[in-house]
C-alpha cells in the first residue's frame, strides 16, 4: 500500500472516529433530556446578567483643518513697504499684516476732492444763475427758453458734482486700504507677495487660519446616520499626544451621490496645542443606553408564546419570558427586560434545552 492510500485511510478512521463521538454526545444530551437526569453544562455555556452601559462605537479617522480661513486680497494697486509677518507668525485681531505706499493713494484723494469742489463752485453759480432768469422770467424780461437753459445746466452740474463726489469715496476707501490689518486672530498660513514688491489690485496676499476651533471630516455609513446627534460629544486623540484626549462634537451633513455620510467634528484649541493637517482617531458611540441588561443574541429563544430564555435556578431551567429592545451587533448583545441582575442565564445554542430540565454547571 502506498503512502499516499496510507494517508487517506488514516483521514477516514479520524473523521469516522469524530462523527460518532459527535453523534454519542448529542445522543447522551437528548437521553438526559428525556429521562431527567441533569445535563452538564460547562461554565462557558451560561452568562450572569448583569446591568451596564452599552453603546456601538463609530471609529473616527482624519486630519485637523482649520474652520476659519481667510485670504486676504489687496484693495488697492501700489507698493508694499512694509510686511512684518511671516509664515507660520501668530496674529491677533487687529496686527499689522500689510502697509502699502500711501503717496499716490493720497494724490488721488487730493485730486478728486479739489475737481469736487470746483464743480460745487460751478453749481452754485449755475444755481444764482437760474433763480435770476426765474425772477426776469416772472416779470417778463427774461424768456421760458433761458429759464428752462438755466434749469438744464443746473441739473448737469448737480449730476457732475454727485458723481465727483463718488470719486472722493472711492478714494478715500482706496486710502484707507493702504494698511491691512488682521480682521481675527489666527496663524499665518501662507504668503505670496514680498516686501517692495507693486502689486495690482485683487492680488493675493496671504492666508490666515483662526486655530481655536479646528474639524475632522470623516465618512460615515448612511446606516449610521440615524443614530448620530447633532452636538454629540466625542473624545479623540492627536499623534504627538500620546495619552491626552481632546473633546469635540459631530455635526453631519450629508455628501450629494455618495452612500456616506460626512460627519465634521469640531475641536476647541483654545490652549493652541494643535495645528491644521495633524492625524485624530476617535471612536463615536452610538445606541447609548445606560445601565441596561444586554444578553448574547444566542440566548434569545422563541416559540409559540413569544421570546424567552432559559434561568437556571435551584438546579433547575425556569423559561423566563422577556422583551427585546435596542442590539448592539458589533457585540453581538440584545437588550433585554424581565431578567434580573444576577440571574443565570443559558446563552449557549443548545436546542435541545428544555424548562424544568435539571442541570448541572461546572465551577457555580
Amino acid at each position: 500500500m502506498t503512502i499516499s492510500a496510507q494517508c487517506n485511510l488514516q483521514k477516514l478512521a479520524f473523521a469516522t472516529t469524530l462523527a460518532v463521538t459527535i453523534v454519542l454526545s448529542q445522543g447522551r444530551a437528548i437521553g438526559q433530556v428525556k429521562h431527567g437526569s441533569p445535563i452538564e453544562l460547562a461554565k462557558a455555556d451560561v452568562s450572569i446578567a448583569v446591568r451596564q452601559d452599552m453603546a456601538n462605537e463609530v471609529r473616527i479617522v482624519g486630519s485637523l483643518t482649520p474652520i476659519r480661513r481667510y485670504t486676504l486680497t489687496s484693495r488697492v494697486s501700489s507698493t508694499i513697504i512694509d510686511l512684518p509677518v511671516q509664515i507660520g507668525d501668530v496674529v491677533n485681531a487687529g496686527d499689522l499684516l500689510v502697509r502699502f505706499e500711501r503717496g499716490a493713494l493720497e494724490s488721488a484723494v487730493t485730486g478728486r476732492k479739489a475737481e469736487a469742489d470746483a464743480l460745487s463752485a460751478q453749481t452754485e453759480l449755475a444755481e444764482a444763475v437760474l433763480e435770476r432768469n426765474t425772477r426776469l422770467g416772472e416779470r417778463g424780461a427774461a424768456s421760458e427758453a433761458t429759464r428752462l437753459a438755466a434749469l438744464a445746466d443746473v441739473l448737469d452740474l448737480r449730476a457732475q458734482l454727485r458723481s465727483k463726489q463718488a470719486e472722493v469715496s472711492d478714494a478715500k476707501r482706496s486710502l484707507s486700504h493702504a494698511e491691512v490689518r488682521a480682521e481675527f486672530g489666527g496663524v499665518i498660513a501662507a504668503r505670496s507677495v514680498e516686501e517692495g514688491q507693486t502689486v495690482p489690485l485683487n492680488t493675493q496676499l496671504m492666508t490666515i487660519v483662526e486655530l481655536n476651533r479646528l474639524e475632522v471630516d470623516a465618512g460615515v455609513p448612511t446606516s449610521r446616520i440615524p443614530l448620530i446627534r447633532l452636538k454629540q460629544s466625542v473624545e479623540l486623540t492627536v499623534e504627538g499626544f500620546p495619552g491626552r484626549t481632546f473633546s469635540g462634537e459631530v455635526s453631519p451633513t450629508a455628501d450629494t451621490g455618495s452612500r456616506a455620510v460626512r460627519v465634521f467634528i469640531a475641536v476647541d484649541n483654545e490652549e493652541g496645542l494643535l495645528r491644521g493637517g495633524m492625524f485624530t482617531s476617535g471612536d463615536l458611540r452610538v445606541d447609548d443606553k445606560k445601565d441596561v441588561i444586554a444578553l448574547p443574541a444566542a440566548s434569545i429563544r422563541h416559540d409559540a408564546d413569544g421570546f424567552f430564555v432559559l434561568r437556571v435556578e435551584a438546579g433547575l431551567l425556569q423559561r423566563r419570558p422577556v422583551g427585546l429592545g435596542r442590539s448592539w451587533s458589533d457585540r453581538d448583545l440584545v437588550q433585554v427586560s424581565g431578567v434580573s441582575e444576577g440571574d443565570v442565564i443559558v446563552t449557549a445554542p443548545l436546542p435541545n434545552l428544555v424548562a424544568n430540565t435539571p442541570v448541572i454547571i461546572e465551577d457555580i
